[in-house]
């Protein structure tokens, strides 16, 4: 009777591995035309529970499939947006976070993450390999990676005995310098003394900025603001933002009321480095942009 249990007890031992690792393994998905005709529904606001599983599986899909091809729509810092070459518009679709970029999968695939909505547009979060990370980079160029490498004028070479010297190299200017500038004092307490008075900061899709809160702490005053997150600066105390409210306490994005703004949503915006110390630093003209 023992040996019969046991033997029992190890077939479902065997079952249960099996399930587990069946699950574990994200099926490949073969069709990139039912993947736009999925996006082209959810773009509708029509999603289905099929999609859903799909972006929250973490499902695969080929780069290339024969029929349909994910290209490079463009490129901003390190912000990547894609479209899929068989959709009827140009708006690209999708969008991927280098800086975010960790488990790496099959060279020719990519994989879908998670819904992203930046301003009053969504996109599709995909991770995709290694041959379209190469293949953008040779295609795009050398990414700029140190505020040195801005494009500053090139001094001019006599030519009288310098024909054989190779020309000098010229580097490609930072798209926004002054958000550069911006996150390497936040991260550099050394830099913040460089600072100049009245920096104007662009958050772009790089950086977009992240709603947290409404704060209303100030009641002395009855003044209240939106505090946003600076998505890419991490662990600093500068990482927050305060937007002030009007009158009526209420948020202006891109000249219009954003009426009860959700945790976790993102826009763009600008605004005026005053001043920056040790223990805070202080923002005026904050404008907020949808897009």
């Amino acid at each position: 009777m023992n040996w019969q249990l046991s033997i029992i007890s190890t077939v479902i031992f065997i079952l249960f591995s099996l399930a587990n690792l069946f699950a574990d393994k994200i099926p490949l998905e073969q069709s990139l035309p039912s993947l736009k005709e999925d996006v082209s529904q959810w773009k509708q606001g029509k999603i289905s529970r099929e999609f859903q599983r799909k972006i929250r599986n973490g499902s695969r899909y080929l780069v290339n499939d024969g029929n349909c091809e994910l290209e490079l729509a463009s490129k901003i810092s390190t912000v990547t947006y894609y479209r899929l070459s068989c959709q009827e518009t140009n708006e690209p679709s999708f969008i991927e976070f280098l800086s975010q970029k960790k488990n790496q999968i099959n060279q020719n695939e990519f994989r879908l993450k998670s819904v992203q909505r930046i301003g009053k547009k969504q996109f599709i979060e995909i991770q995709t390999g290694n041959l379209f990370s190469n293949a953008k980079e040779t295609n795009e160029g050398k990414q700029n990676t140190d505020d040195t490498d801005l494009d500053y004028p090139q001094k001019k070479v006599n030519q009288t005995g310098f024909q054989n010297r190779k020309p000098s190299i010229q580097t490609k200017p930072i798209q926004n310098p002054n958000l550069f500038y911006f996150q390497s004092i936040a991260e550099n307490p050394k830099r913040r003394k460089e600072v100049p008075s009245n920096l104007e900061v662009f958050f772009d899709p790089s950086c977009p900025l992240e709603f947290i809160e409404k704060d209303q702490s100030f009641y002395w005053d009855q003044t209240v603001s939106y505090v946003f997150r600076i998505t890419c600066v991490k662990d600093s105390v500068y990482r927050l933002i305060r937007v002030p409210s009007t009158n009526s306490g209420e948020l202006m994005v891109s000249n219009t009321i954003w009426k009860n703004p959700g945790p976790g949503e993102r826009v763009l915006g600008k605004a005026v480095l005053k001043k920056i110390s040790e223990t805070q630093i202080i923002w005026e003209k904050v404008i907020l942009y949808y897009e």
